[in-house]
């Protein structure tokens, strides 16, 4: 199949602008989705397309310009061959230079963000990621365009890491945008462990950086931003990560224990309670356990099996079965 992906990079659409770094964003949530849904896609033998509007603002140009079957390019070219096109965070006039018969699959990645007239009547299938998302679009959306098709991280990439670290202390690292609110709940988190006994890491960007930073700077080690290519090195490092969304799925993928904490502290990803926490994207959104708990947490969790953290990562967070959803969707519409 020969697949248009279009993404908007210049104005970073989907975090208002924010995230900025010497020229190039770093939106890192939808850079690793869009870099593990097209290596899966061109390892499964699809031809991508992918066109973004500025290749000086995106951080990924030169990985996916060494991958087999991948041209990343400025130049929308509506009479090359495609038989699907993949609407990222686009500005309407992206789509709007194809043929209205080439089918077109809208990524949701804001669970309750509406998109414009034009792309609800061109787009024949939105594709929800969450349970959450999938009752938001519902809502606005005609009868049967919206479809839920779980999210999942690239199992390749992120290669299991079955030996701990080995160090003097475990190694803790606490992966999370520092903004919206959850830098106070990382603080919280960070009061409760105990840093003499585990060596803590914080990798995250945004305003509550500098507080972390004034609080803690001298107790643990501070990153402000990773790139998407360097974070399986990162994550192999680690004896336990908290964290949510794709940093979570991406640490489960690697084999290490994870706690859940976002909105709110939801503690261990279990085979128990997977499924309900990733209704609102492994966010702890609903979630109400205290975050006091959370070196007690720690400590099962370093007893835990990291075979048994990468087998769940296979059976529930792989983009391989997104790429298969989403290719069972197209052979629908198209017959």
């Amino acid at each position: 199949m020969h697949i248009t992906y279009l993404l908007a990079t210049g104005s970073n659409a989907i975090y208002d602008g924010k995230y900025s770094q010497s020229g190039r964003y770093h939106t890192y949530g939808q850079q690793s989705f869009v870099l593990d849904l097209i290596r899966t896609m061109s390892r499964a033998g699809h031809i991508v397309r992918l066109n973004v509007d500025t290749l000086s603002s995106f951080a990924l140009t030169s990985t996916f310009r060494g991958m087999d079957s991948v041209t990343v390019t400025e130049d929308i070219d509506p009479s090359g061959k495609t038989d699907l096109i993949l609407v990222d965070e686009v500005p309407d006039e992206m789509l709007m230079q194809f043929d209205e018969h080439v089918p077109a699959f809208r990524i949701v990645h804001h669970a309750g963000r509406r998109s414009s007239d034009y792309l609800v009547s061109r787009c024949s299938r939105f594709l929800c990621m969450t349970e959450n998302a999938l009752a938001l679009q519902r809502r606005h959306l005609p009868a049967g365009r919206a479809v839920l098709v779980h999210q999942g991280v690239d199992l390749e990439r992120f290669p299991a890491v079955l030996a701990k670290s080995g160090g003097r202390r475990p190694r803790v690292l606490l992966y999370c945008r520092l903004d919206s609110g959850r830098e106070a709940l990382l603080g919280r988190i960070i009061e409760n462990v105990d840093r003499e006994e585990v060596l803590v890491y914080v990798a995250g960007d945004g305003p509550g950086f500098w507080d972390m930073s004034d609080r803690f700077g001298s107790e643990i080690i501070l990153i402000n931003h990773v790139p998407c290519q360097s974070i399986p090195n990162l994550l192999g490092e680690m004896d336990v990560v908290i964290s949510l969304g794709r940093g979570a799925m991406e640490a489960m993928a690697t084999g290490i224990p994870t706690l859940c904490a976002g909105h709110h502290y939801a503690g261990p990803i279990t085979a128990d309670n997977i499924a309900s926490l990733m209704r609102y994207n492994l966010t702890g959104a609903v979630s109400d356990r205290d975050p006091s708990l959370v070196m007690a947490d720690i400590r099962e969790a370093l007893d835990s099996d990291r075979r048994d953290v990468r087998a769940l990562a296979e059976e529930r967070l792989s983009a391989d079965a997104f790429m298969e959803g989403v290719s069972d969707l197209y052979t629908q519409i198209t017959g």
